[in-house]
């Protein structure tokens, strides 16, 4: 499968990932030899159009950037900033600073999607109140000065409320086709308080497939073929939490801990690799704390909660009667959309995590993901000591 924004070495290494053609010790080893992660070197010097491998004239472009579009910024404060930005490790800025570069660059709003999942792993939130006055400077030709003061503003018209207060039931999709009428700042104004109720930054469209997902999983089936972490055969009952960690999302495949002195982020490939994958990996708590809307539910989570049940009984699940001729292409594209559709950035063949998805996807039927998976996890984490379970 191509696509004409894979290029490059980003091109490289999604065929790699799904050519369906390398055993597991080659995906592996191909892994830890050719990744190269997407740096925000790399993602700068390309939204300024100068050549990465010219760090000086990049990391003046972009001080003159966050100076010009903000007077009140020290030159100095930026310089040093941006040297950090620079380094060959660094892989993410902060969100507002992503958005001011947006700003900085006049880009549209897709564009400035498009930055912030490059710059910051995930794009402008359509629900949230914070966003939606971003999206409606970038649309309108705002300044960052402007956009600023604009948010400012808008902050003392929100009612305060929690985030557990928010409603479930509001798709961003609702939302985004009202934010795209907003012409004025009236109109704008007249929005947030209106809609306050509908209103919120929690992904609504992941937390519902979330919890469709988990039912699902949850609702054990009889099969002799379904074990559990103790290689028994599950019975037809409802699966606890930590059994649906134990059992689906291949808890105690991932390190939770190390020995003491030997948790290290080197920037050696084999950490960098491990530390993506390990990353915000859910546990029992964390997956409770999603449930009851107590933090946001996450990418990481959306994606392995797919995989588990291949979309499951969702518009994003593999309905049809007859097999697609392309396994992989169908999946791909089921999970894609699914990610889209909930706000997440798109699978990135240049992280370690989502190429594993993809390789492990790609590598046999999608009967076969656990199993791919499984054996993925252990020999990445083969060196490593998993915490006791």
């Amino acid at each position: 499968m191509s696509d004409q924004s894979f290029t490059g070495m980003t091109d490289f290494m999604f065929q790699s990932a799904s050519s369906g053609v390398l055993t597991l010790r080659e995906a592996v080893d191909m892994l830890k030899r050719d990744a190269h992660f997407r740096t925000v070197r790399e993602t700068l010097a390309r939204y300024c159009n100068i050549d990465r491998n010219d760090p000086d004239t990049l990391r003046k472009e972009v001080v003159r950037l966050l100076t010009e579009s903000d007077p009140e910024v020290i030159p100095d404060s930026a310089a040093r900033k941006v040297r950090g930005w620079l380094k060959d490790d660094v892989r993410s800025i902060s969100r507002e600073s992503a958005v001011q570069l947006a700003f900085a660059l006049r880009l549209t709003v897709p564009e400035a999607e498009r930055l912030l999942e490059r710059l910051c792993g995930e794009g402008l939130h359509w629900r949230d109140p914070v966003d939606i006055v971003w999206i409606f400077g970038l649309s309108q030709g705002m300044t960052w000065q402007e956009a600023k003061a604009l948010q400012v503003h808008a902050a003392s018209l929100r009612p305060s409320a929690s985030a557990a207060e928010e409603r479930a039931d509001v798709m961003t999709e609702t939302v985004r086709h009202k934010v795209m009428q907003l012409r004025t700042q009236a109109e704008l104004e007249a929005f947030l308080k209106d809609a306050a109720n509908e209103l919120g930054s929690y992904h609504n469209t992941a937390y519902s497939l979330f919890i469709a997902f988990l039912s699902l999983l949850g609702d054990a089936p009889m099969d002799d073929l379904l074990t559990d972490e103790h290689g028994q055969p599950l019975q037809e009952r409802k699966m606890p939490v930590r059994e649906i960690m134990s059992t689906y999302l291949y808890d105690r495949y991932i390190p939770r801990a190390r020995a003491k002195g030997r948790e290290k982020y080197a920037a050696d490939v084999q950490s960098a690799i491990e530390r993506d994958i390990r990353q915000n990996w859910p546990d029992e708590f964390a997956l409770s704390r999603m449930y009851h809307r107590e933090t946001d539910v996450t990418r990481k989570v959306m994606i392995l909660l797919f995989l588990a049940c291949d979309g499951g009984e969702s518009a994003y699940g593999d309905l049809s009667d007859e097999n697609p001729e392309d396994v992989f292409a169908d999946m791909y594209l089921r999970l894609s959309t699914m990610l889209a559709d909930c706000g997440f950035s798109p699978l990135d063949s240049r992280t370690p995590f989502d190429w594993m998805v993809l390789y492990c996807m790609a590598a046999d039927d999608s009967v076969l993901v656990d199993d791919n998976v499984r054996q993925f996890l252990g020999e990445i984490f083969s060196d490593s000591a998993p915490e006791e379970q």
